[in-house]
């Protein structure tokens, strides 16, 4: 047998057990290091071109200079525990959790976890975000271990190896994700999507935290990044309230005061367009900041500690500060409070300020646009308007058209009805270009909804044809039937009629108008049917905002052409005050609920009843389904060439049934001649 001295005679190249276990001692006994995420960003960072960052490369801290104080933060070296970002997008916030990873990886090896909305959002953060910036960092690329698939030493798409640590990519819809590991480092992305509750295992936010108590006196470092929610119930906002609150003050190039930049001091270029818009400076001495100065002024930029502390001993820095006050409030005490940081889209390097307010003039009058611009570019929770719209003003808006009519412009029917106790209403809307709509038929079926009368009589009426103005008779392309209530006797009428569908209202700002159906069992006699019925969700809340949004145009009146603003809703005189009463029914309230967070939910008066409401989100969701969204101004324009035209006209061009005829009468001519002003309204605004 060979002993050492003789095993390295033979083999030369062979290593000392000595040294090796010397060397891993002595990396064992290695302080933390002394290095920031920052400068291991600038230093060995690199960005794949395949990641959709507009600047590839090399990382530079100065391109986006507000992000060095958040990842310093994040640095063994910092006390801090919990960082949060309350950052709009394209502002590098998921660059620097990216970073966050990188140094985890190849500086400070520990156990990480990183938890996205969902598990197909953690999927494809891996497929187009961290995985690109494994392979282009070196020092990534060598330190995480290759993706493999059936080995356990290498790394999978959710589980990133490397020595000393890893880190497991989940979603927060999903409890498994989030069990069964104790981590150092969280990375918690775009929290205010992330689900109250996860599998009935409770809020998947304290789930996550938990994974990291076992680490609590060893250097835990959680990140919180997201762009804004709903006011009420944002994750991110909380967060953000809770923390030192930090603002990004920045000199004017003019005269040298620091502040911070607001929307408000943005202001429109010549006409009120964007073109040109710039900033006012917010000192007393109103200079103008023009575009080119933001990369210089944004580098010269300071972080500053703005919350407010009650006993006054404490204050905030005020709005404006010369450059020879900076440093004392910049060594403000944080009184126990985690660093947290906001900032919005106007001092990004990747996006300008015209298009900035080019957003903020298309956003106007738009509620669903409204928030996603306040949300988005100005990385603010969006304050939904839910107070009701004034039912009187409505009444009167009313127009003189007869129900069971298509009013010009209404190209696309839609049903919605409810059950009650003792009968089912059920209403009619015409859809139009950008979502305009039109009240052409509504009732109540009288009768026992657990018997087949009603059904056959809503049959009937579903099977009604529609005259439009010019004559021609259209029928209702779906319907929806809600389900709360009678919900077996609802899922056995939609399963054998393909153009109705069971729907079921729910609760949630992140629940889109219509959603993935699933499908439910249907009961018949006692007997299980075959196959069952699909059931659909339907967002509320959205569809509600919306429906407020609109009729605060309907109560604004017609422009100067006569015509109501696209988007708006048409109702006939055959409307009383109680139809507007139950139309609006509603209002959004901050609701304190049983965790002691509080919840902005809808709400309407005792013994006030919502059926109209609750059909026209219903008929809302039946446009969604026919994808009326997704119409861009030609596929809405061919759609009105096909059906505002004369039965006899149809194989005509547009440019022939415009043309001048004698013989139209003047019902006819005022049609066409309305037609073709909406038609031009349309080119001109819908873009927009």
């Amino acid at each position: 047998m060979l002993n050492a001295e003789a095993l390295h005679r033979r083999f030369p190249g062979l290593a000392s057990g000595h040294v090796v276990v010397a060397r891993v001692f002595a990396e064992s006994l290695r302080p933390p290091p002394d290095r920031t995420v920052a400068e291991w960003a600038e230093e060995k960072r690199h960005v794949a071109p395949e990641s959709g960052s507009p600047e590839p490369g090399k990382w530079r801290n100065q391109l986006v200079p507000y992000g060095i104080e958040p990842m310093e933060c994040l640095s063994p070296s910092d006390p801090a525990r919990d960082v949060t970002l309350k950052w709009a997008r394209q502002t590098a916030k998921t660059a620097i959790g990216e970073n966050f990873f990188g140094y985890t990886a190849d500086e400070d090896p520990a156990p990480m976890l990183i938890v996205l909305p969902s598990l197909d959002e953690g999927k494809k953060f891996v497929k187009t975000k961290l995985q690109p910036a494994i392979d282009a960092s070196p020092a990534l690329r060598h330190k995480v271990a290759e993706q493999k698939s059936r080995t356990e030493d290498g790394s999978t798409s959710a589980f990133k190896r490397f020595r000393g640590g890893f880190a497991q990519i989940t979603g927060a819809n999903s409890s498994k994700g989030l069990q069964m590991i104790s981590v150092r480092r969280l990375w918690g992305d775009e929290i205010s999507e992330w689900p109250r509750d996860t599998d009935g295992r409770g809020d998947p936010m304290d789930q996550a935290i938990g994974r990291t108590t076992a680490w609590t006196r060893r250097g835990v470092k959680r990140l919180w990044t997201s762009t804004p929610g709903m006011d009420g119930e944002c994750r991110i906002t909380d967060y953000y309230v809770a923390s030192d609150q930090r603002r990004y003050y920045v000199p004017c190039p003019e005269c040298g005061i620091f502040q911070v930049l607001k929307f408000e001091n943005l202001k429109a270029g010549k006409d009120g367009l964007a073109k040109g818009c710039f900033f006012q400076c917010a000192s007393a001495n109103g200079c103008v900041i023009e575009h080119n100065n933001k990369r210089d002024m944004v580098a010269k930029g300071v972080w500053l500690k703005t919350y407010k502390d009650d006993d006054g001993n404490n204050p905030a820095p005020p709005e404006t500060l010369g450059a020879d006050e900076i440093a004392a409030w910049r060594g403000r005490s944080s009184n126990g409070r985690q660093p947290g940081f906001h900032i919005w889209q106007a001092y990004s390097p990747f996006v300008d300020w015209e298009t900035i307010y080019s957003k903020y003039l298309a956003s106007r009058g738009k509620p669903l646009k409204e928030k996603d611009f306040s949300q988005q570019e100005l990385g603010e929770a969006h304050v939904d308007r839910g107070e009701a719209p004034d039912h009187s003003k409505l009444l009167g808006a009313v127009l003189p058209y007869r129900l069971q009519t298509i009013p010009l412009g209404g190209l696309v029917l839609t049903m919605g009805a409810d059950v009650q106790v003792n009968r089912l209403e059920w209403s009619v809307y015409a859809w139009g270009v950008a979502l305009s709509y039109w009240l052409v038929d509504f009732g109540i079926i009288e009768g026992d909804p657990d018997t087949d009368g009603p059904w056959r009589a809503l049959d009937s009426i579903r099977a009604r044809k529609y005259e439009d103005t010019f004559g021609r008779a259209w029928g209702i392309e779906a319907c929806g039937v809600d389900s709360g209530y009678k919900s077996q006797r609802v899922y056995n009428y939609a399963r054998s009629r393909p153009q109705v569908l069971a729907t079921d209202g729910r609760d949630g700002w992140n629940v889109p108008i219509l959603g993935t159906p699933k499908r439910v069992d249907v009961t018949v006699s006692g007997k299980s049917a075959k196959n069952g019925a699909m059931l659909w969700p339907v967002g509320t809340f959205q569809a509600k905002s919306e429906l407020y949004g609109s009729l605060r145009k309907t109560i604004g009146g017609p422009d100067d052409t006569g015509m109501l603003p696209l988007g708006a809703g048409h109702f006939p005189d055959a409307c009383d005050e109680a139809f507007f009463r139950q139309l609006t029914a509603e209002s959004l309230t901050l609701k304190e609920m049983r965790d002691g967070r509080s919840k902005r939910v809808w709400v309407k008066p005792k013994d006030q009843p919502n059926e109209q409401l609750d059909m026209w989100v219903i008929n809302r969701a039946m446009a969604y389904h026919l994808r009326l969204d997704h119409y861009g101004q030609e596929k809405w324009k061919r759609l009105a060439e096909e059906r505002m035209s004369e039965p006899e006209q149809l194989q005509r061009d547009l440019g022939r049934l415009w043309a001048p005829n004698p013989a139209e009468d003047t019902q006819a001519k005022e049609a066409r001649a309305k037609y073709l002003d909406m038609m031009e309204r349309m080119a001109r605004n819908l873009n927009s």
